[in-house]
């Protein structure tokens, strides 16, 4: 990339991220994600600084998107959490069929299974990972062959592995394993008491990651001792009674770790440019600390939490009722 302070365009970025990853000699499994993170990281500090060469339109069929993610949004009413990862999937998915030099008019079936075949085997997919890219493309598609944008009945080809009963639960770590995690976070860095507070609301409340990341501080009504979580996936919000655990962690982490700016979100980066945690890192915080205690289970990100939570509470006898309630899948 040039030293000299001019613009750096995504492209040198990414040429940059494959000639640093070939210098490692990381096995098989782990290129895809240092280039990946390299990016990411390269990408803000450079927009930070001003650096950053932003190249408008340069997603190929970005109107297509742009309008199918309206479709998603206004007419069928789904939450922008749902559409992110729709998003995700099918920018790689558009990107590929650019790079193919194809219209989507010319897309065949044929062409789907390739892509399958290739990018997913290259990043290491799993079963769930392909099924939920299926259902992104089956909805675009969809969409697409009622603007006749592409041939009709390209949906119904796409094919969608075999999911195994209770795949998608999350299965998370023993209630012991948890308690464990809760007295490890406890510390005194900025970190320690940041990372306690976010995994208190984890484990007491069982929010999803998001839900945590958009709390904002006037979401805390500490004369009442009320907390209000707004509901990402029902677009609801739902108001709890504050847990002292939970108020006191919170509090010594406003008081002594977060920094002063205009940033609503309660939780925010520590370093500059403050705000919103991301989706990955927060994932990858509470994956980490489950790690170092040992702890072996099929999931580590979020929602293990959430469904350690959940198996907690009917262990102490709540009906499945009380416990779809506390954890927000209520349905009006």
């Amino acid at each position: 990339m040039p030293l000299d302070g001019s613009p750096i365009a995504p492209k040198e970025i990414e040429a940059t991220a494959e000639r640093w990853v070939d210098t490692l000699h990381l096995s098989s499994k782990c290129p895809h994600t240092a280039k990946t993170w390299f990016i990411f990281h390269a990408t803000k500090w450079l927009r930070f600084l001003g650096r950053l060469r932003e190249e408008v339109g340069e997603q190929p069929f970005s109107q297509h998107l742009a309008a199918f993610l309206q479709f998603e949004l206004r007419d069928r009413g789904l939450s922008p959490a749902t559409t992110d990862g729709e998003t995700a999937h099918l920018r790689l998915l558009l990107a590929w069929i650019a790079k193919q030099k194809r219209t989507l008019l010319q897309v065949t079936p044929q062409d789907i299974r390739r892509y399958f075949s290739t990018v997913a085997a290259e990043r290491r997919w799993k079963r769930t990972t392909i099924s939920g890219a299926v259902n992104a493309f089956r909805n675009f598609f969809r969409f697409a062959e009622s603007m006749h944008w592409c041939v009709k009945g390209l949906a119904a080809t796409i094919d969608a592995p075999r999911i195994y009963h209770l795949e998608r639960v999350p299965r998370g770590p023993a209630w012991s394993d948890v308690q464990r995690l809760m007295v490890a976070s406890r510390g005194d860095s900025a970190t320690d008491i940041r990372d306690h507070a976010i995994l208190a609301l984890l484990v007491v409340y069982g929010l999803r990651s998001g839900e945590v990341r958009l709390l904002h501080l006037e979401d805390i009504d500490w004369e009442k001792e009320t907390i209000n979580v707004r509901r990402s996936k029902q677009r609801k919000s739902q108001r709890y009674p504050l847990v002292q655990e939970v108020g006191e962690a919170i509090l010594r982490y406003l008081r002594e770790v977060r920094p002063q700016c205009r940033e609503r979100e309660v939780f925010l980066t520590l370093k500059h440019p403050y705000g919103r945690l991301s989706d990955g890192g927060f994932g990858t915080m509470v994956q980490k600390r489950i790690r170092k205690l040992g702890v072996v289970t099929p999931c580590y990100g979020p929602n293990a939490l959430r469904h350690a939570c959940a198996t907690h509470l009917l262990a102490k006898g709540f009906s499945l009722k009380e416990i779809g309630d506390h954890l927000g899948m209520f349905r009006r």
